[in-house]
């Protein structure tokens, strides 16, 4: 007995046949089998309905869904069905969910033409908002075995750097910048000019730096790292660490960006 799986019209079609092989090279088949088209699970026939209804501007960018109960005895279904369909949406990126709120037609493509393959800011390049307010904060350490570590080299202190995002008066995204004591002379910082600071961070290291090590994650401690000013109701994060060098072997700034998952997107789009 010989199962084969073909592809047709995006869809599987299992058969199941035994084959003889006579001593010519014929083959007679004494069993043939197809099973037909799968019933489509019933999250899926919604989240096809809606997407149409997406598509054909019955719900129009901008626009609010009815509520879970109202969509859900309009079309028929239980509000389980209804929130797998909801959840298929949002992931591709169609729906967003605000807590309290509801649910929001959204663009289903990004604008962002680039994305993390090239160097710029990861919250600028990831955020689903566009970013229009940032609040900074810094201080001066003195270094310890894991800024020592983390710098690649031993420090006499360290400048730690917070900022805090908003997009329309709403937390966005969090970063941490940990810069070694000796890049202020050498880049010529003033740490009394906040805004030349925030520049620098926000821009100029990523004119001056020749590459950068990236590392994505999945975190749950973007709320208590953001410390006084927590960035999302939902305890899920996109961790972007970013090493970032000067043509040495030595890091010169090390940053960690927390942007909340249900608000972000992070593409990557490789070339051959």
């Amino acid at each position: 007995m010989t199962t084969f799986l073909l592809k047709f019209a995006a869809r599987p079609i299992y058969l199941s046949r035994q084959i003889d092989f006579l001593e010519k090279g014929v083959i007679l088949m004494d069993e043939f089998s197809i099973v037909g088209k799968e019933k489509d699970l019933k999250f899926v026939t919604v989240y096809n309905e809606l997407f149409k209804m997406i598509n054909e501007g019955t719900f129009p960018e901008g626009s609010r869904l009815p509520s879970e109960p109202d969509l859900s005895k309009s079309l028929g279904i239980s509000r389980t069905t209804l929130r797998q369909a909801l959840t298929l949406l949002q992931d591709d990126g169609l729906v967003k969910n605000i807590r309290g709120k509801g649910n929001f037609i959204i663009k289903p493509h990004s604008d962002k033409s680039i994305g993390l393959e090239t160097i710029g800011h990861p919250v600028y390049k990831c955020s689903v908002d566009a970013i229009d307010e940032v609040k900074m904060n810094l201080r001066i350490e003195p270094s310890t075995d894991y800024f020592n570590q983390t710098l690649g080299k031993k420090t006499a202190a360290v400048v730690l750097i917070d900022r805090w995002y908003k997009s329309q008066g709403n937390p966005a995204a969090y970063s941490f910048t940990l810069l070694p004591i000796e890049a202020i002379s050498k880049y010529n910082i003033d740490l009394n000019d906040h805004d030349k600071v925030l520049e620098f961070v926000e821009k100029e290291i990523y004119k001056i730096c020749s590459n950068i090590l990236v590392e994505i994650k999945y975190s749950t401690s973007g709320n208590f790292s953001a410390k006084e000013s927590p960035i999302s109701l939902e305890n899920q994060f996109y961790l972007i660490q970013e090493t970032m060098y000067e043509d040495t072997e030595l890091p010169m700034v090390h940053n960690k960006h927390y942007l909340p998952i249900k608000s972000s997107s992070i593409e990557i789009h490789q070339k051959k």
